[in-house]
């Protein structure tokens, strides 16, 4: 993560447009980033995907190393869906 961080500093400092990918399931670790990108001048657009709950179990057993159900039964309860205020963008994706 700190690597990740350093690199996005030296992105920032460039103003270097860049994505970052994470599961950032609250809002508490997704306001670090932000923060973190906005210290810099960086306009921060957050996109959240969203597929029917009934598509995770398929999903997560064609991935290479699956996360065990109790675990993702237990982020899927600390799940906060970001809120327009978090950013300057939020885009929401719904897959069926």
């Amino acid at each position: 993560m700190q690597a990740a961080k350093a690199r996005a500093r030296e992105l920032l400092r460039r103003q270097q447009p860049f994505a970052w990918n994470a599961t950032n399931i609250t809002r508490a670790l997704r306001r670090q980033l932000v923060d973190l990108f906005s210290a810099y001048g960086a306009r921060v657009c957050i996109g959240y995907v969203e597929v029917p709950y009934a598509e995770l179990p398929t999903r997560n057993r064609h991935r290479p190393a699956a996360v065990p159900e109790k675990v993702l039964q237990r982020l899927l309860r600390r799940l906060d869906v970001p809120d327009p205020t978090e950013a300057q963008r939020v885009e929401w994706v719904y897959q069926v």
